[in-house]
């Protein structure tokens, strides 16, 4: 692992996307203790407090097709919420890709991929909130401290998060598809509960059965399931 620290940046996955098509190579870490214009999955700005969080990216190479990147999400997901169970066993992942503790949001995944010399390279930047505590604009969000009553050394966290990346590899590497979407599915926040959804600017009630191989949601509605892509229905919780 290649870490490289500022005290403040204005966003690390151009940082890395730049460096990667400079030569980078694959676990390149950048951090910044202070991001000043996070972005989060399909366009949306990723706010946090600065020196509170863990605002970090990092590069992956892979032989992975386009086709193939939505398990690489879901191995994604499925490390954090992995490294996240030591502080809360109710760790999920809500589709396609927010991290959920306890009930709320403490973490946004935003992967930015492109092919190059036969290779995809996956610039993967992660905001996890660690010891902020003021969330009253945010009220499904909330972080480590909050649910632990502890504060934490962020760098340490860092470390800790990218080892677990690093003992996980071999899984993603060996395109262990069926095991990747299996414990996606156990992830997957509110997977069989009867749940509330926006749809149509209505509230309807349906049950998220599962994530298929587009990376479409499937939701049983009225005894039919349905299919929706990202931002056609949102989940009330």
């Amino acid at each position: 692992m290649n870490l490289i620290s500022f005290d403040s940046l204005s966003n690390t996955n151009e940082y890395l996307i730049d460096l990667s098509k400079k030569g980078a190579n694959s676990w390149t870490v950048i951090h910044a203790k202070t991001q000043l214009k996070g972005k989060g999955f399909a366009g949306n700005e990723w706010k946090v407090t600065a020196g509170e969080n863990l605002t970090f990216s990092f590069l992956l190479k892979t032989s992975y097709t386009f086709q193939n990147l939505i398990y690489f999400n879901e191995w994604i997901s499925n490390v954090i919420c992995s490294y996240l169970m030591q502080f809360s066993s109710k760790s999920n992942v809500k589709w396609p890709n927010d991290i959920i503790l306890n009930d709320k949001k403490v973490c946004g995944i935003l992967i930015e991929n492109y092919r190059s010399n036969q290779e995809m390279h996956s610039i993967v930047g992660i905001g996890l909130n660690i010891n902020q505590t003021d969330f009253n604009h945010l009220p499904k969000a909330s972080s480590i401290r909050n649910v632990t009553d502890k504060e934490y050394d962020i760098q340490e966290i860092l470390s800790e998060l990218m080892q677990e990346f690093q003992n996980q590899y071999s899984i993603l590497e060996e395109k262990n598809f069926d095991l990747i979407h299996e414990t996606y599915l156990k992830h997957l926040f509110r997977k069989g509960e009867v749940s509330k959804f926006k749809l149509n600017g209505e509230i309807t009630k349906g049950i998220i059965r599962d994530v298929n191989n587009a990376g479409n949601l499937m939701i049983e509605i009225d005894n039919k399931l349905q299919e929706f892509r990202h931002k056609e229905i949102e989940l009330l919780f």
